[in-house]
C-alpha cells in the first residue's frame, strides 16, 4: 500500500499530525514529572502539579518547559530538590541572625518554609500576587503559614509601598526575589525605582537576594541594576543549574571574600545542622561578578525584561572577575529530572 505523505494529506491532516507532535510533547514532558494531579488557570498564571512517588512538582506557564518553579518530596521535607533553594541561605552568610524575612513570591514555598523551619522565632512576611497559589502550596506541597510565617496575597511592589506607610516602617534583614515564571517576568520588580523603594524597608545591615538565570542578558542588567542601587553586589552561582543567586548587602553590610564565606558557613552549619551543606553554597561564591558589557540599568519607563531574558550573555558563565574592580563608574553606585538543566524559581 503507498503512503500519502503529509502535504497530500491537506490542511486537516497537516493539522491533525501538528496537534499530536503537541500532545506527545506535552505527554513527554508530563511523564518527566510523573502524572498530571492539578491543573488550574488563574489571573495570572497557569498552574500545573504533576507527582512521581513522594515527589511532587510544581510550574506555571507551559506544561511542555522545562522550567520548575518548585519540587518538594513529601517523605523528606528537607530535602532541597531544586539546587536554588539552598543557594538563596547564602544570604545567611551577611546577616547570620535576621529578625525579620521578605519573600516575594510564594510558589510552593520552599524558602519561607526552610527559612522558617531553622529559624522559628524569625518573623516571615511572603507576598504572593496569585491568590490560587497559596492554596496549593498548602494542600500539595506542605507547606504551613502560622503567626511567624504569613502569606499576604498582594503584589509585591505593592506590599513594599504599603511597609513604607507604616509608622514605624518594618525593617527586613533579608529580602527574596523570587517572583517569575516560564511565560512572563513581572519587570516591575527588577527596576531602579523598585529597589529603591525595597532599599526603604532593608535594614542598614540587611542583604537582598535575587534568583536570577546566569545564562542571558536578563540577569545582567538585573546586576547592573542592584549595583545602581546598592552599591556592591556578589552572587552564588548555580553548578546544577543555570540560577545564580545574587546578594545585594545593605549599607552597613560587609561583602564576603570566599575565605570569610566558607568560615561563617561552617559556623551556622555547626549551629543550625543544616540538611543541606551551606558549606557547599559559601564554595559557590563569586565575589565580583561582573555585567554584559552590553548591560544598561533597568527603570520603570525602559525595562525589556522579556527580550533580555532570551539574549545570551556575552561573559563566561560563572560569572568570574579576574580581580576586584575598581570604583564603580558615575551613577552605577559604588535539575531533578533528565533532559536540559531545569531553571528553577519559587
Amino acid at each position: 500500500m503507498m503512503r500519502r505523505s503529509l502535504w497530500q494529506a491537506g490542511p486537516l491532516g497537516i493539522a491533525a499530525t501538528c496537534w499530536l507532535l503537541v500532545a506527545s510533547a506535552v505527554l513527554v514532558q508530563a511523564g518527566a514529572f510523573g502524572r498530571l494531579i492539578r491543573q488550574k488557570d488563574s489571573l495570572y498564571h497557569r498552574i500545573f502539579v504533576y507527582q512521581q512517588g513522594s515527589v511532587v512538582t510544581l510550574q506555571f506557564g507551559r506544561p511542555t518547559s522545562w522550567i520548575v518553579q518548585s519540587q518538594v518530596d513529601l517523605s523528606d521535607m528537607r530535602r532541597h530538590m531544586l539546587e536554588y533553594s539552598a543557594l538563596a541561605f547564602g544570604g545567611l552568610l551577611y546577616q547570620p541572625e535576621p529578625e525579620r524575612v521578605l519573600v516575594v513570591g510564594l510558589g510552593a514555598g520552599v524558602i519561607p518554609r526552610e527559612m522558617h523551619h531553622y529559624l522559628p522565632d524569625v518573623t516571615t512576611d511572603v507576598a504572593e500576587i496569585d491568590p490560587e497559589v497559596p492554596p496549593i502550596a498548602e494542600e500539595l506541597f506542605g507547606f504551613r503559614p502560622d503567626e511567624k510565617l504569613k502569606v499576604h496575597v498582594a503584589d509585591g511592589r505593592m506590599f513594599v509601598k504599603r511597609q513604607l506607610r507604616r509608622e514605624p516602617v518594618p525593617k527586613y534583614d533579608i529580602v527574596v526575589l523570587d517572583a517569575f515564571n516560564s511565560d512572563y517576568i513581572p519587570f516591575h520588580l527588577m527596576t531602579r525605582e523598585f529597589f529603591e523603594e525595597l532599599r526603604g524597608v532593608l535594614a542598614d545591615d540587611g542583604v537582598v537576594v535575587a534568583n536570577v538565570l546566569h545564562t542571558n542578558r536578563l540577569a545582567d542588567a538585573e546586576l547592573k541594576t542592584l549595583l545602581a542601587v546598592f552599591g556592591r553586589c556578589q552572587a552564588f552561582v548555580g553548578r546544577r543549574s543555570t540560577n545564580t543567586i545574587l546578594v545585594a548587602p545593605g549599607s552597613a553590610a560587609q561583602t564576603l571574600t570566599a575565605d570569610e564565606a566558607l568560615s561563617r558557613a561552617r559556623q551556622l552549619q555547626q549551629r543550625h545542622s543544616f540538611a543541606f551543606d551551606l558549606r557547599g553554597v559559601a564554595r559557590n561564591l563569586q565575589p565580583y561578578p561582573r555585567p554584559d558589557p552590553r548591560a544598561q540599568v533597568l527603570t520603570d519607563d525602559q525595562a525589556p525584561v522579556n527580550w533580555l531574558r532570551f539574549q545570551e550573555a556575552e561573559r563566561p558563565a560563572d560569572w568570574a572577575a579576574q580581580e576586584e574592580p575598581g570604583p564603580a563608574p558615575e551613577g552605577e553606585g559604588g535539575a531533578p529530572s533528565e533532559g536540559p538543566p531545569p531553571v528553577q524559581g519559587d
